[in-house]
């Protein structure tokens, strides 16, 4: 089995919490007006759906070529000197530039012990988000400047050229951009491809129909429901209570007016009760779908996925 990379923690007080929010709500507007409008995340009134149909929106004008790029882990890697540098360039006040120097020298825990850093922003900080849409608000503008059409969320991006020729040069230009910045690209993770071939974005898969559940959601979803349909357990309204919140999760995150995918939320939606009537019963067997029929589940207040997305699309 795979495993994931876990990001070590920087876990500030109440106290130091307090002080971010403070220094955030402070400087995000000054930011807030030069940030690129294709700049998506952690943004106030800006969101990852929106990212999604500026995609979309891109392809219907001829932009068929995407440069799926990933920054090799981004947050842990943005030096604190080009961060101080950057905010340094709108922000005059000595006391904030301070007080954002202390964050990102606060160091780590990583596996119990302390660790020092020079470089990256910590895991748990309010401020973190901000910081790093500062950071790479110079690469917005960079790729404007070269006429780059682009969707940019925190630290994924999308590049969408109407060649395969320009879709290189861009790739080539966000290296060395990158680079600069002492960060680099994923080689694995970044590739150019067409459009209409699809490719991974926000937990979506997106292609020129629209944009679906990617494989790694769907296992996510299915993880989540596994883990609290568990057979040994009783199935009572807390347990339709936990699967309502999962349900309903997912589905306003992954059904939009963009969305595709009809089959996915069919046959999760036929999982979750199958999980419904193994927990019932403690076995799986197919006559059990007669004995507990949809319409009796229903009745015990469990939201079908599948229903959510005909309510959206119908």
């Amino acid at each position: 089995m795979k495993t994931r990379k876990i990001r070590p923690l920087g876990i500030p007080n109440v106290k130091d919490r307090v002080a971010q929010e403070v220094i955030r709500n402070i400087i995000n507007p000054i930011f807030e007006e030069i940030f690129h409008n294709n700049s998506y995340g952690f943004r106030k009134g800006r969101n990852a759906h929106q990212a999604i149909e500026r995609l979309l929106e891109l392809y219907s004008q001829g932009y068929k070529f995407v440069v799926d790029a990933d920054i090799t882990g981004f947050f842990d890697n943005i030096k604190h000197d080009i961060i101080e540098d950057f905010v340094c360039e709108e922000i005059a006040d000595g006391n904030v530039i301070k007080i954002i120097k202390e964050f990102l020298n606060c160091g780590v825990v990583e596996d119990g012990k302390y660790t020092q850093t020079s470089k990256g922003t910590p895991q748990g900080g309010v401020i973190s988000p901000l910081l790093a849409n500062i950071v790479l608000n110079k690469f917005d503008w960079a790729l404007e400047e070269r006429g780059y059409k682009f969707v940019r969320y925190a630290d994924d991006f999308v590049i969408l050229t109407k060649t395969q020729d320009t879709a290189e040069r861009a790739l080539d230009f966000a290296k060395e951009f990158l680079a600069e910045m002492g960060l680099s690209l994923h080689p694995d993770k970044t590739h150019i491809s067409k459009f209409a071939r699809g490719f991974d974005f926000l937990g979506f898969t997106v292609n020129h129909n629209g944009a679906k559940m990617k494989k790694k959601s769907i296992e996510r979803f299915c993880e989540k429901i596994n883990n609290i349909t568990i057979r040994s357990r009783n199935l009572d309204a807390e347990v339709i209570m936990k699967l309502n919140r999962v349900i309903v999760g997912t589905a306003n995150y992954f059904i939009n007016d963009f969305s595709t995918g009809k089959v996915i939320f069919l046959r999760l939606a036929k999982r979750t009760r199958r999980r419904i009537r193994c927990m019932k019963y403690t076995r799986i067997y197919k006559n059990d779908n007669y004995r507990l029929k949809i319409k009796h589940i229903n009745k015990m207040g469990l939201k079908d996925i599948f229903r959510l997305y005909q309510n959206i699309k119908c």
